[in-house]
């Protein structure tokens, strides 16, 4: 018998990835460079486009924390269009369930929700996990980690990023042998001189790939 569960009772930290997915963290250093190296420019029309999402932004942030739906509507769709993921050759699917089987004697399936997901082909290009600005960004990485790993129509190199509207983590799955993943390193969108540019430069970067 197969017991239905939701990802976030099944798939609470990064111990659950190891144990249930056999998913963990890469040793090496140069597993994930995609997103610091050889990132392409921004142009002055992108910049312009840049500044309009962070005065809504901050905007709307300062009088109150983001809903998942006002983060989508403010600062990831124009960020995704800026980027180019909602022309050809890409397509959206929003939501997008996601079933994971997991081996175990009671064969437990895990079922979940991705919120964005841009596909070409067959290939995941990029997921998007969007929380409440009130729950740290990392707090997302397992459940996103436990999406991709769901992408059983490629065993190439799968990117995501998680944000709650605050910040940006970047991620690379590669399913390859023994599944494992990296992570980028925090990128903000509350400061004045904020980080919204190298979140679109790695963008466009995974656009490319």
């Amino acid at each position: 018998m197969v017991t239905k569960i939701g990802v976030r009772e099944a798939i609470k930290n990064f111990n659950d990835l190891a144990s249930k997915l056999n998913l963990s963290q890469t040793e090496e250093d140069n597993f994930f460079p995609e997103w610091n190296e050889e990132l392409p420019e921004i142009t002055e029309e992108e910049k312009v486009a840049l500044t309009r999402i962070k005065q809504r932004y901050d905007y709307n942030r300062s009088s109150s924390l983001l809903l998942e739906g006002t983060i989508n509507l403010v600062v990831v769709s124009p960020l995704l269009e800026v980027a180019g993921f909602l022309d050809p050759p890409f397509r959206i699917k929003s939501p997008e369930s996601v079933e994971l089987i997991i081996e175990d004697p009671d064969q437990t399936m895990i079922r979940g929700l991705i919120d964005v997901l841009v596909v070409k082909d067959s290939l995941w290009v990029l997921v998007v996990e969007s929380k409440r600005t009130s729950i740290p960004v990392a707090s997302a990485l397992p459940q996103i980690l436990a999406y991709m790993m769901a992408n059983s129509q490629s065993q190439q190199s799968i990117y995501g990023m998680a944000t709650n509207g605050d910040s940006f983590i970047f991620i690379k799955l590669n399913k390859e042998g023994k599944p494992q993943y990296d992570l980028s390193r925090e990128f903000s969108l509350l400061p004045r001189k904020h980080e919204l540019s190298m979140v679109l430069q790695i963008l466009k970067k995974l656009g490319q790939i």
